[in-house]
């Protein structure tokens, strides 16, 4: 039940992340930039045909930063197991940071270096599904500060996990979370731009509900209290 939660929590952090500043309001131009079709087409995409092309490329592209997301997760959980002598103090020290990063999000306490985006930047459009693949793993390499806290709070979830199978599973959802809206857009291309203009209204929100999510999966982390989630929800 409590691999449950940590599972769920996973997922949602990647729902979160992918309606922040950093990735709603850029939605349409990645899309265009993913599969070089310009923004009128993409608002036509039902009536041109290009809506093959739109998905396939999408797919590509969260297939890329999947990849990278997944290999962070195996990489923390495989130094965890490495340390089980002091996870513990692993785990203390992480919940420690989750709640740093919750405040973060909330405009609390503002970390500098997590204001500065560290994401590749590339000037040309891919023009095979390949380079949409290079791009998502670019993406996925990339830091910004939006998606940059709740991807390292599952990190840190990662971390404190007893198998590397398990950490894998964490980011996979996480991943799937980012994922899934990319996806079911790319099918309903022609509704994207008034999908991120309503959404849009909502990204404050969604920011502050981020942060109290970190910071109670903080505090329950530092206390070893995590499973006390199982009870709320079940």
């Amino acid at each position: 039940m409590l691999e449950e939660i940590k599972y769920s929590a996973a997922f949602i952090a990647g729902l979160f992340s992918f309606f922040s500043p950093c990735i709603l309001p850029l939605v349409p131009s990645y899309f265009s930039f993913i599969t070089g079709v310009s923004m009128e087409d993409l608002s036509r995409a039902a009536e041109s045909g290009v809506r093959r092309k739109v998905i396939l490329s999408t797919l590509a592209f969260v297939s890329g930063f999947s990849l990278i997301f997944i290999a962070l997760g195996a990489t923390a959980a495989y130094f965890s197991v490495l340390f089980q002598g002091v996870k513990d103090y692993i785990r203390i020290g992480g919940g420690v940071f989750i709640i740093l990063l919750g405040l973060h999000l909330l405009g609390i306490l503002r970390i500098r270096a997590l204001e500065a985006e560290k994401r590749i930047h590339l000037n040309r459009k891919p023009v095979h599904f390949f380079g949409a693949f290079l791009i998502g793993m670019a993406f996925g390499a990339g830091w910004s500060p939006c998606i940059g806290p709740l991807l390292g709070s599952i990190l840190i979830l990662a971390g404190s996990q007893d198998t590397v199978t398990q950490g894998v599973a964490l980011l996979t959802l996480f991943s799937a979370g980012v994922a899934l809206p990319f996806i079911i857009l790319s099918a309903a291309i022609h509704f994207l731009i008034v999908f991120v203009r309503r959404a849009a209204k909502a990204m404050r929100w969604l920011n502050i509900g981020a942060g109290i999510l970190l910071i109670v999966t903080g505090l329950l982390l530092i206390s070893d209290k995590l499973r006390l989630l199982s009870y709320y929800i079940y």
